[in-house]
């Protein structure tokens, strides 16, 4: 045990010892696979990129991102970089790279395969390892020898690992994999090495944000300890702005014209707490203790996000929903447990993912079983079984049309059917044609099954739009099209993507899109009495109608929704506040908006108070609720604990 600890603070204070010899910026470097990995693999890729680059930037750390063929661009006047599935880097990659070490530059790499990689990293590799819907590997829990600020365990289900061992003198293992019952498994999650750390999986953007974000800056700092610093004064200036308030001394003014003597007092000790924070983080950016400085600054963000929340009252009859996309509540196996927190947080309605044109989490007759169906059992149904006698209202979350879920053997059937779209430039999509009515017919008896073999409350559409416009310009859309209009398109695409075409061909692909929806409607009238119909639908109207052929204001008209939840997934509350307006201009539009609201979407990440700005521009424009995207630890801890004691109080 001395021995590990020995070499993990070797590993660190050698870290600290080249980036502070190298005499460089404050910068850390997000690089992402791209000629490393398979062109399948290099969306995915980009993706996770993002969600580190956003967190070093939300912390205040000057930093950018490129794939791994910049290399030569981006790594000059750095100290860290960290590397994001580079599969298995070529050696013009690898010999860049090692000359970065041995400059002085530290890495933090994120799941590679690569045997020159990991020989210079000091690590060794031993194999893939596949896990299960059980939560093999659920949480990394770090060694008590760890670097300042790095916390203590992370949540994360990670689905495969590319497994590595530790080298002796050159890398010791600084956390491990549990399940999630809490056992230790035999894979290591992160090593610590030569030259920076190694991870076996990539940080996900599948809840407990906060934590991801603080190991990400912890192993930088580790590597660079004026990143601190930085940090420090970044979260304490960020944390005054929280709400309204103009500091804690505009909190405490605010608190005394509170009127409600209970949440006054309530108020007025949160800001106490506040104002102790705020004194705390800038004595120790004074004495030189900057770690200290930064947790004291995210205890004055709580305490002043709390306090906010404690000025908020709730509204009678509101519909406070939330999406649940894994499928398999918080806590998977204990559906109990995620419905009761859910209520007990004031939530009424939640849109559960159940299914697609590549997977069913229920047990269907026309979806193919997913895996988390088969290790798991029927989410749907024990969902409803904890749901219901809470209260919850539970609706069936389909996905439409976006075959992004399938197999390569179910995408084989769809192809041969020819089911599939094809773009403008000839490359098939991973999208089912609207326009074809079998296409149509499967996904309403999947709809027949959710309504008539389960007790929702609702049929909930998503992907119920093309993928974009040249998404639908293939040769099949092109005979479909012709045989409406009952005449060959002289000049195709150019008729319909700016000729004389164009309208009819929009109106055409809106009605694709309509036809489906009041199927669906037609058949819960007739076998769904009582089940309301909502979409997920692009916020901006009417310019969705040209893009993805979502003429969802018109399906208001025909009546064949209930509800529309507009994904208004932005940062900027002026913004949301301008959509929120355009969809709920008239009084009957508003009363069919559940606008939702992009806690953790790809688009957009919210603080508990901006969550409670942009809920109070729901309700100013009278709208009957609100919809959070989407649920997970995050907006479990951070953000329906805030709402809770205001917004959602029950």
């Amino acid at each position: 045990m001395f021995r590990r600890v020995q070499m993990l603070a070797a590993a660190v204070l050698m870290c600290a010892k080249f980036a502070l010899a190298a005499g460089v910026s404050n910068q850390v470097v997000i690089v992402y696979g791209d000629e490393s990995v398979a062109p399948t693999e290099r969306g995915f890729a980009l993706s996770l990129a993002r969600h580190a680059f956003r967190w070093y930037r939300e912390a205040g750390i000057d930093a950018v991102m490129g794939g791994d063929t910049r290399l030569d661009d981006l790594l000059p006047g750095s100290r860290v970089a960290v590397l994001v599935q580079l599969g298995n880097p070529g050696p013009a990659t690898l010999a860049t790279l090692r000359r970065y070490v041995r400059s002085g530059g530290r890495l933090i790499v994120c799941y590679s395969s690569s045997p020159g990689l990991a020989e210079l990293m000091g690590v060794q590799l031993v194999g893939y390892a596949k896990g299960d819907t059980g939560g093999r590997w659920s949480r990394m829990h770090f060694e008590d020898a760890r670097p300042q600020g790095v916390p203590k365990s992370v949540l994360q289900t990670s689905p495969n690992l590319f497994l590595v061992k530790p080298v002796a003198g050159a890398s010791q293992a600084l956390a491990w994999w549990e399940d999630r019952g809490g056992q230790r498994t035999p894979e290591a999650a992160w090593l610590a090495c030569r030259y920076g750390y190694w991870m076996t999986h990539v940080l996900l953007g599948d809840g407990d944000v906060d934590a991801k974000a603080q190991l990400l800056l912890a192993l930088a700092a580790s590597c660079d300890p004026s990143l601190w610093r930085t940090a420090a004064e970044r979260r304490l200036a960020l944390a005054r702005q929280t709400g309204p308030f103009h500091g804690t001394a505009g909190m405490a003014a605010q608190a005394r014209r509170v009127d409600d003597p209970q949440r006054r007092g309530m108020v007025l000790a949160t800001a106490r707490a506040a104002a102790a924070a705020e004194e705390a983080a800038e004595t120790a950016l004074r004495e030189g203790r900057s770690f200290a400085a930064w947790t004291q600054a995210g205890n004055l963000q709580r305490q002043m996000e709390l306090a906010y929340g404690w000025m908020q009252t709730p509204r009678s009859g509101e519909i406070r929903a939330v999406w649940d996309r894994s499928g398999m509540g918080l806590y998977p196996g204990d559906w109990e447990r995620t419905c009761q927190m859910l209520k007990d947080n004031g939530i009424s309605d939640l849109f559960l993912c159940v299914g697609g044109v590549g997977f069913s989490h229920y047990r269907s007759a026309v979806l193919p079983p997913s895996r988390i169906l088969l290790e798991q059992g029927d989410q749907l149904a024990a969902c409803l079984a904890a749901a219901k006698p809470r209260g919850l209202r539970v609706h069936a979350w389909l996905y439409c049309f976006c075959a992004d879920q399938c197999s390569e053997e179910r995408l084989a059937a769809f192809r041969v059917k020819g089911w599939l779209l094809t773009g403008e430039d000839g490359r098939e999509r991973r999208w089912l044609d609207p326009a074809v009515p079998e296409v149509r017919e499967l996904l309403v008896q999947a709809t027949r099954e959710l309504a008539t073999r389960y007790g929702v409350d609702g049929v909930h559409l998503d992907f119920v739009r093309y993928p974009d416009f040249t998404g639908s310009l293939g040769p099949a859309v092109r005979r479909q099209f012709e045989a409406a209009l009952g005449r060959r398109v002289s000049d195709w695409p150019a008729d319909v993507k700016s000729g004389p075409l164009r309208q009819e061909f929009m109106r055409w692909r809106c009605d694709r899109i309509g036809d489906f929806v009041a199927e669906v409607r037609g058949l819960l009238r007739r076998e769904g009495q009582g089940k309301l119909l909502t979409a997920a639908v692009y916020g901006k109207y009417p310019s969705c109608v040209e893009a993805v052929g979502q003429d969802w204001e018109g399906w208001l008209r025909t009546g064949d929704v209930d509800y529309l939840l507009p994904m208004n997934y932005t940062e900027d509350n002026a913004r949301f506040a301008e959509l929120v307006g355009n969809q709920a201009r008239t009084r009957w539009l508003r009363r069919h908006m559940l606008p939702g609201i992009g806690v953790t979407a790809a688009e957009s990440r919210l603080g508990a108070a901006q969550v409670i700005d942009q809920i109070r521009i729901v309700r100013e424009a009278e709208c009957p609720g609100f919809a959070l995207f989407a649920l997970d630890t995050y907006v479990e801890q951070d953000v329906l604990p805030v709402l809770r004691v205001g917004m959602t109080a029950r």
